[in-house]
C-alpha cells in the first residue's frame, strides 16, 4: 500500500509498503493544496497498480537507489513460488541436458549462463521471468559497448543467448505451467556481414606475402574451404596421400577434438596432385620421413590410444594446437594490412574457396559437397552474386552460346 507524508521541512514524500518493507521517496514538492491534490491522484494510481500487480518501481522512481530491492520484493509478491529462482532452475536445466551436448557446446552454454544470463535474471522467481524482464535483458546487451565504443554483442550473439533462454523457459512451460515469454519477442535483424571473398590475384598475393611457415596452412584453407575447426583439427590419419585426399571427420573446438555432427560434414576432399605433394613434403619436414612413409603406404589400423597418427597436422611453432585468435592476429590480419586489403575474418578463406570454385565452372553439387553443406541452395543464395565480380563479366557466356 502507498500513502504520502509531510516531512518536517514541509516537503511531500511518498510512503510505500511492499511485502511489509517500507520505502520512502522524496518529491521535492512543497506542501501546498495543489501539490497535495496531485499526490492523492498519484497515490490512487500507485495503489491500483499494486493491487493489480502491474506496479513498476523503476517507472515511478527512475532515479531511486532502491529500485533493485523494491523490484525484487514486487517479483516475490507476484510469484506463486518465490523460492523457485530462475538461476537455480537454469542450472538444473543445464545439468539435465549437458549429456546430450558435445563438450565444446556444453562449455559455451555454461559460459553464457555464468557470464550473462544468470547474473541478470538469476534472482527472479521462475514465473516472474516475463516479457518485460527479457526485453530489459536484451536491451542491456544491445547497449553494452567495448572500450573503443563499438558494440560488445552482435545481434546474432544476442540471438544465441536468447535461444538458451527460450530452451530454459520452454522446459518451465512444460514442467511448471509457466508461460514462455521468449515467443513474444520479435527476432533481432540479422546483422551478419556479407561475404568478403578475395580474388584470384589477391589469394596469390596473400600466399606470397604471408609468413612462409604458415603458407601451406592458408593455401589448404583457400583451396578447400575448410572451416577453422576442421583445418585446425586435421590429424595425420586424415591424410590419404596415395589418393590425394583429406578425410574430414573431426573439428578442433575450444582446444578439444570433436566428431563432426552430420553425415554431410563428414566428407572426403579431393586435392590436386600439386597440393597433395606439398602436404607430403610438409609431413616429411615437420613429422619426419618415417611418418611420411607410413602415410604413403596407406593408413594402417590406428585404433590404439595415443597413436602417432593422432597427431595434429598443423600446429603452432611450439607444437601446440593452433589458436584461431592468434592465427588471425599474428598472420592473417597483418598480411592483409601489408597488402592494403580491407580487414576481414579468417573465415573469408572459406567464402573465397566457394566463390572461386563456382567462378572456375565447377559443378555446384561438387562445391556443395566440398564445403560440407546440407544442400546446394546456400551456394546460390550467398555466393552466386559474387561470381560475376570475380570473373569480371556477367552474362557473356550466355551471349557467346547464343552467338554460335
Amino acid at each position: 500500500m502507498a500513502t504520502f507524508v509531510i516531512r518536517p521541512n514541509g516537503i511531500l514524500q511518498y510512503d510505500l509498503f511492499i511485502n511489509g518493507q517500507r520505502f520512502r521517496e522524496g518529491t521535492g514538492l512543497a506542501d501546498t493544496p495543489a501539490n497535495r491534490q496531485r499526490m492523492r491522484r498519484d497515490i490512487k494510481r500507485i495503489n491500483a497498480e499494486l493491487e493489480t500487480g502491474v506496479f513498476s518501481y523503476a517507472k515511478w522512481f527512475p532515479h531511486s537507489k532502491k529500485i533493485e530491492a523494491a523490484e525484487r520484493l514486487l517479483r516475490e509478491n507476484r510469484s506463486n513460488d518465490p523460492g523457485q529462482r530462475f538461476g537455480r532452475y537454469a542450472w538444473s536445466w543445464y545439468e539435465m541436458c549437458r549429456a546430450d551436448w558435445k563438450p565444446a557446446y556444453r562449455k559455451r552454454v555454461a559460459h553464457n549462463l555464468r557470464g550473462h544470463i544468470v547474473p541478470f535474471l538469476g534472482d527472479y522467481p521462475v514465473d516472474q521471468v516475463d516479457e518485460r524482464a527479457l526485453r530489459l535483458f536484451r536491451q542491456e546487451l544491445l547497449q553494452a559497448t567495448r572500450p573503443n565504443g563499438r558494440r560488445q554483442f552482435s545481434n546474432s550473439r544476442i540471438t544465441n543467448l536468447m535461444a538458451h533462454l527460450s530452451a530454459i523457459m520452454g522446459l518451465a512451460e512444460r514442467e511448471l505451467g509457466v508461460d514462455n515469454p521468449v515467443k513474444y519477442l520479435p527476432p533481432l535483424p540479422d546483422d551478419r556481414k556479407d561475404p568478403q571473398p578475395l580474388t584470384v590475384d589477391q589469394v596469390h598475393a596473400f600466399l606470397r606475402a604471408v609468413d612462409p611457415r604458415m603458407r601451406l596452412y592458408f593455401e589448404v584453407r583457400f583451396y578447400t574451404g575448410l572451416r577453422t575447426g576442421e583445418v585446425n583439427g586435421l590429424r595425420l590419419r586424415d591424410l590419404d596421400l596415395p589418393r590425394n585426399r583429406l578425410r574430414i571427420r573431426v573439428a578442433l573446438t575450444d582446444g578439444m577434438l570433436q566428431m563432426l555432427k552430420t553425415r554431410r560434414s563428414r566428407r572426403n576432399i579431393q586435392l590436386s596432385s600439386r597440393l597433395g605433394q606439398a602436404l607430403a613434403d610438409y609431413v616429411a619436414e615437420h613429422h619426419g620421413p618415417a611418418m611420411l612413409a607410413l602415410l604413403q603406404g596407406g593408413v594402417p589400423d590406428a585404433s590404439q590410444p595415443e597413436h602417432p597418427l593422432d597427431a595434429l597436422l598443423f600446429t603452432d611453432f611450439e607444437g601446440q594446437p593452433l589458436d584461431p585468435s592468434r592465427v588471425s592476429k599474428e598472420f592473417w590480419l597483418p598480411t592483409l594490412k601489408r597488402l592494403g586489403l580491407e580487414r576481414r575474418r579468417v573465415y573469408e578463406t572459406r567464402h573465397t574457396a566457394a566463390v572461386l570454385h563456382l567462378a572456375a565452372g565447377e559443378n555446384p553439387l561438387f562445391v556443395s559437397r566440398l564445403l560440407g553443406h546440407a544442400d546446394s541452395g546456400m551456394l546460390f543464395n550467398v555466393y552466386a552474386p559474387f561470381v560475376p565480380n570475380i570473373m569480371g563479366r556477367d552474362g557473356e557466356a550466355f551471349e557467346a552460346l547464343m552467338a554460335r
